[in-house]
């Protein structure tokens, strides 16, 4: 998107002060702004204007966000590269669930066993059966 007055780059809030170009102008910093089918902002990125985007991320990011939209279901804290090694309910461990990703709280039970009955439900101190791994593969066959 062309901006040459900084019209856009100011409405969004991507003006960085820390940095000036050659004619003492703040340059812009790096924005990411991943919008869904219905118009609404889903994530946005910045990073300063010394900085290259993580295209990597960015994928991550659009990957997580199609699969909530589209399946229900939640990416946890590194995926795909999170619960390599997971307790059981037996005291064993597991490898099985590396990628694997979380239903979320509004599938209800009876869906659960219906579109994933090999998820896992992870132990939690209040008992409440709301932590429901998926494996990547169970949801990638959906």
């Amino acid at each position: 998107i062309g901006d040459q007055d900084r019209s856009i780059s100011i409405a969004y809030g991507m003006i960085d002060p820390g940095n000036l170009d050659e004619q003492e102008l703040p340059l812009t910093i790096r924005a990411v702004f991943i919008i869904n089918p219905e118009n609404k902002l889903m994530l946005s990125l910045n990073y300063p204007a010394c900085v290259g985007r993580n295209m990597d991320e960015i994928v991550r990011c659009v990957e997580a966000l199609q699969l909530s939209y589209e399946k229900s279901i939640a990416t946890p804290a590194n995926w795909p590269n999170n619960h390599a090694d997971i307790p059981m309910p037996d005291g064993s461990r597991s490898t099985e669930f590396k990628g694997s990703v979380f239903l979320l709280p509004t599938v209800s039970e009876e869906e659960a066993k219906e579109h994933y009955p090999g998820y896992h439900s992870c132990s939690v101190p209040s008992n409440i059966n709301y932590l429901r791994l998926v494996k990547k593969d169970d949801v990638e066959k959906k």
